[in-house]
């Protein structure tokens, strides 16, 4: 039952962002604002003594507006080393923000994960939060953002062995445009489950982004995922991803 109720909260979210909302703020979500696209796609292969294949990919999908911001992200990692799979994962989260203050905005999430590897079949979670503005200049731009989330873990090994907790979220998303067609940036967050203070996750990706022309870049990325608490005999605390990307933005 709760699975069912989380993955309709995720559905109802994707449901904001794409469907018309029938009320009086109905004109105000009609902005004449853009719906823009970042897609970062890599692959690598390698044949001989060693045979492997990774491919990795990255969407973005949003439009902000004055009041409302609607986004739409995924990811997938897939990797094969000599015929064997060792890597896969994937995620799918909606968002609806609506801004309170110049600063200061509110937002609805949900979101769908999954990666075997480290231990769990998939991972639903949907819940509110709030975000602000740190700094926001011509060069920097830093958001803190904290949320409550619910989630049901279904883990990889185990007859219908599952885990349901209310978690905390609190991350921080940084840019430095460091030259015209350079740019850094860094995510990270931090998620704790309040039933159980051993389990908590720490995510964090390092960026930098050379822009070749208005529409292409190549990226350069760096990320690791921490688990406190493992799932499963076999999988490890850390994951590390180093990708060279092709970058594009329409």
């Amino acid at each position: 039952m709760i699975k069912k109720v989380l993955i309709l909260s995720l559905l109802l979210v994707l449901g904001i962002i794409f469907v018309r909302v029938p009320n009086a703020k109905a004109q105000e979500l009609k902005e004449k604002v853009p719906w823009k696209t970042h897609i970062e796609v890599s692959y690598v292969t390698t044949s001989g003594n060693t045979k492997t294949e990774t491919l990795s990919g990255k969407l973005e999908v949003k439009k902000e507006g004055e009041k409302n911001r609607y986004i739409v992200r995924s990811n997938t990692l897939y990797a094969r080393n000599n015929n064997e799979e060792t890597a896969s994962k994937g995620a799918l989260e909606g968002r609806w923000e609506r801004t309170l203050t110049e600063r200061l905005f509110g937002f609805l999430t949900a979101k769908y994960i999954s990666d075997k590897f480290s231990g769990y079949k998939y991972r639903v979670a949907a819940g509110p939060g709030m975000g602000y503005d740190i700094v926001r200049t011509e060069k920097h731009f830093l958001k803190g953002i904290a949320s409550a989330l619910y989630y049901h873990d279904r883990y990889s090994e185990g007859f219908d062995k599952t885990d349901d907790y209310a978690a905390g979220n609190a991350g921080i998303n940084y840019e430095w445009q460091i030259l015209e067609n350079l740019k850094f940036k860094e995510n990270a967050d931090y998620l704790f489950s309040f039933d159980d203070t051993d389990k908590y996750f720490i995510n964090s990706e390092t960026a930098l982004e050379v822009k070749i022309n208005t529409y292409l870049s190549l990226g350069l990325s760096y990320i690791i995922a921490y688990q406190n608490q493992l799932p499963a005999a076999g999988t490890e605390h850390i994951d590390r991803t180093f990708l060279t990307s092709l970058i594009i933005d329409f």
